[in-house]
């Protein structure tokens, strides 16, 4: 489901540069399941380009986002500045193209840029998530950490003397 605010109208764009300004907040993490990121102030530049059969996009984000520790699941916020790009043109999505191409069918009136936005969001973020060890004022959550060291790990199974093969290859022996 598209959020309106989400959208670019492309009937009636003139051929030329166009501006377009969104405002990424909580809201928009609230309706994706399985997000990492817990809250935003995400500002959004998209440069569009639209030519005669080409649109090309240029996201430039920058703000905060609210995620969660790796290691103590106590949140923080981290600051995001990156520039993405996305090409796009019409036609028949089902024909070969190139990869970095997105295809829109003739006659789309409309382009939802919030998937590719959440897309650029999310790799805007670091890799590993644990900002006590880049920043010395950040403490991890102590309490959290003792639970975690203090849950017991069960032991693996003991193997068996003979493995499930051996004993299938004996199935017909009975």
């Amino acid at each position: 489901m598209a959020e309106r605010k989400f959208i670019i109208r492309l009937n009636g764009l003139p051929v030329g540069n166009h501006l377009y300004e969104f405002k990424v907040d909580n809201t928009f993490f609230d309706t994706r399941d399985y997000s990492d990121i817990k809250g935003a102030n995400v500002n959004v530049e998209v440069e569009l380009l639209k030519q005669n059969n080409l649109i090309n996009l240029t996201f430039n984000l920058s703000g905060t986002l609210s995620v969660l520790c790796d290691r103590c699941t106590k949140p923080y916020d981290v600051e995001i500045d990156s520039v993405e790009k996305m090409h796009l043109r019409f036609g028949n999505p089902d024909e070969p193209h190139a990869e970095d191409v997105f295809v829109l069918p003739h006659g789309e009136n409309e382009l939802d840029v919030s998937p590719p936005l959440y897309e650029f969001i999310a790799l805007a973020l670091p890799t590993r998530l644990v900002p006590c060890e880049e920043d010395e004022t950040f403490v991890c959550d102590e309490e959290t950490l003792n639970k975690l060291n203090n849950i017991s790990v069960d032991e693996p199974e003991p193997k068996p003397e003979t493995s499930i093969w051996d004993r299938l290859k004996n199935i017909n022996n009975n």
